[in-house]
């Protein structure tokens, strides 16, 4: 399982890592798992939750002149919460 990107996405939502900083390294690492065929060892659920978040990292931007459909901090986090919600 993905258990270390999944709970690096806990630590933005528990404020531990700033959305900036957070977005950059989860990228990374989630490709860094998906070259490596790990992703694909994950249930389905996890897998959907993991590809849902590195989507909603890849939309995110802290410029004030973000498109409408883009995200800013708040928003990312409330949005990655919603989908670590789903897992319970």
């Amino acid at each position: 399982m993905s258990i270390i990107i999944l709970e690096f996405a806990r630590s933005l939502v528990n404020e531990r890592i700033a959305p900036q900083v957070f977005v950059e390294a989860y990228i990374e690492l989630y490709r860094i798992e998906r070259d490596n065929n790990l992703l694909i060892k994950d249930e389905d659920s996890i897998s959907k939750c993991l590809s849902t978040i590195f989507c909603l990292a890849d939309l995110y931007n802290p410029e004030s002149d973000r498109d409408e459909y883009e995200l800013d901090d708040q928003q990312l986090i409330e949005q990655i919460e919603q989908e670590l919600k789903k897992l319970r």
